[in-house]
């Protein structure tokens, strides 16, 4: 029997009641097994609405689990024995091929890299997601795990979403840049620039700087942000996209003529609603530590949380974690001293001053 995926049952603004049923409706569509882990009392109760039809689910209590409201490092320092940390040690042990949860990102981002530990060449791991595009999808990230990146941070970011790049969307030797506020070497912050510089000399097929703008269309196989960028980004999608079909929707309510051909509209809108839809991608891994976590939305629904199970299962058996420590291995640049040995994208004046007078990122 392939390892269960196990699932921080009290994750999740709606939790646990949600979590049950969209592991329960992940079970169904042959993504089992699942290991649901909770508090006794409100897993118990939440499960009397499903009596005994629990095929291929296990249940797990513990007494204590880590809140939204928490403060993070406090908790997973203070909460030994929550749900998130019995998951995390189930997935260091082999019990578990992954580890998921809806809850506190913060904290389920502190535990595991108590837990599982950092792979080597990964300073600080990352959330990465898959954006669809009107071209190739376009890996994000960091969307969320840290706020602020080093330009050597940004540069493990790279190599770790061009492994899920390669992974997921089968291409050979993706396409990289970093998202900056042009398209410029000079644009960005210094971490930014340094970076810039860090990955002209690496093995990736680094496109350089990129605009915001050109997400949408896949320019990219691969976008590189700090969290903070990475966060404001994903969810302005979300929001872009949700606010969009609702404006179509009221201008064919408003139109007698558009209510008319509304089920033809209906009818070509709806792949495409499909896939623009977050709650069919569930999750999204966290990359760089020594075993699968994956972090879905806090305000995942029941069939959120079973796409969830399903890409955390696929990523456990698309053995996207070799792929990734590989890349750290083999294509992280060399440490560097200076500046000045490195190729400079611009030989502008005021360009060639600020790289004169800066350091390289510690």
């Amino acid at each position: 029997m392939d390892a269960p995926v196990v699932v921080d049952a009290m994750g999740g603004d709606k939790a646990p009641d949600v979590i049950i049923d969209g592991a329960v409706q992940a079970c169904s569509a042959g993504h089992g097994p699942v290991i649901l882990i909770g508090e006794e009392k409100s897993l118990k109760r939440s499960l009397e609405r499903h009596g005994t039809d629990l095929n291929n689910i296990d249940i797990i209590y513990t007494p204590e689990w880590i809140t939204m409201n928490d403060p993070p490092v406090r908790a997973a320092r203070g909460k030994r024995e929550s749900s998130m940390h019995r998951a995390f040690e189930m997935v260091k042990s082999g019990e578990a091929c992954a580890a998921l949860s809806a809850g506190n990102s913060g904290a389920f981002y502190s535990v595991g890299v108590m837990t599982l530990r950092r792979m080597k060449g990964c300073d600080r791991p990352a959330i990465a997601t898959s954006l669809p595009t009107q071209g190739r999808p376009t890996v994000l990230l960091d969307i969320g795990a840290h706020p602020e990146a080093r330009a050597t941070h940004l540069v493990q970011y790279a190599l770790m979403g061009a492994a899920y790049a390669s992974v997921f969307h089968k291409v050979d030797h993706p396409e990289v840049a970093l998202l900056s506020n042009g398209t410029e070497s000079i644009k960005g912050t210094e971490p930014l620039r340094e970076a810039h510089r860090l990955l002209v000399q690496s093995e990736l097929n680094y496109q350089g700087f990129m605009e915001s703008r050109s997400l949408p269309f896949g320019c990219v196989d691969v976008a590189v942000t700090d969290g903070f960028l990475g966060n404001v980004v994903l969810k302005l999608c979300e929001g872009v996209v949700q606010s969009l079909f609702q404006r179509i929707k009221h201008a064919v309510e408003d139109d007698w003529m558009a209510r008319a051909t509304a089920p033809v509209l209906r009818r070509a809108l709806r792949p495409l609603a499909k896939e623009l839809d977050w709650e069919q991608v569930g999750a999204a891994p966290l990359l760089g530590l020594n075993g699968l976590a994956m972090v879905a939305h806090g305000s995942s629904t029941a069939n959120s949380i079973a796409h969830a199970i399903a890409h955390a299962r696929a990523c456990a058996e698309s053995r996207l974690l070799d792929a990734v420590r590989e890349k750290l291995e083999k294509d992280s640049p060399e440490p560097v001293t200076s500046t000045s040995e490195l190729p400079l994208p611009s030989t502008s004046a005021e360009y060639q001053r600020e790289t004169d007078t800066s350091t390289t990122d510690r």
